[in-house]
């Protein structure tokens, strides 16, 4: 038998539910700016005033700290523990540059306003659009390459069959490729496979998946 046990609730004020959240939130994308946007969807009756009120008083705790960020109309915010972190990137780091594939609901997602600042790099997911109305695709993901944005794709997953079908890859405009990218978004490609079960991959166009098709 279980015994559950009512406990208090450790936000003791209506301030302190929006500062928990505020705080949750910058955590989970890694940086945010105090601005409206889909990434303080679900925090119940969080308005402008109210957000903006959590952040000034994180930021005078030193809970959060504030980040200029080159080309961004207002500060950014990170999390005091993520500042070692910082620090590292802004030193320089030898870590090759890795390739990812980022989901549509992904965290980094969660503010589009701030990634089209930020990266340069407009995104919307498409799949509740009628089809005509689509710029690409139903069902099209991010492809991060080190620091950069670099292009999108659309796969279509045959799951009795086990094929991973590439109906579409788009570059993003300057991009140029180079052997590393290659490589690093062939490795992509392979565990995007591992993780989906596929066996073979098909593409209808040219993309770091035609080399692992011919497999």
């Amino acid at each position: 038998m279980y015994v559950l046990k009512r406990a208090p609730d450790p936000n003791r004020t209506e301030a302190e539910y929006f500062q928990w959240h505020v705080r949750r939130r910058i955590g989970a994308v890694g940086l945010l700016w105090n601005r409206a946007g889909d990434a303080w969807l679900g925090i119940r009756d969080l308005k402008s005033p109210q957000r903006g009120a959590a952040f000034a008083a994180l930021e005078e705790r030193g809970e959060i700290l504030a980040v200029k960020v080159e080309g961004l109309p207002c500060p950014a915010y990170i999390l005091r523990e993520q500042l070692p972190l910082l620090e590292k990137i802004r030193a320089g780091s030898n870590v090759p540059a890795q390739a990812a594939f980022i989901a549509p609901l992904d965290n980094l997602l969660w503010d589009r306003k701030l990634i089209a600042a930020f990266f340069g790099f407009e995104y919307t997911w498409e799949v509740y659009k009628p089809a005509e109305m689509r710029e690409y695709g139903y069902y099209v993901l991010p492809v991060l390459y080190g620091d950069r944005f670099v292009a999108r794709f659309e796969p279509r997953y045959h799951k009795k069959a086990g094929v991973l079908e590439i109906l579409n890859w788009w570059w993003e405009p300057g991009v140029e490729v180079t052997a590393a990218m290659e490589e690093a978004l062939a490795q992509a490609g392979r565990e995007f496979m591992a993780y989906l079960g596929a066996k073979t991959v098909t593409s209808r166009t040219e993309s770091p998946f035609s080399s692992l098709s011919s497999r």
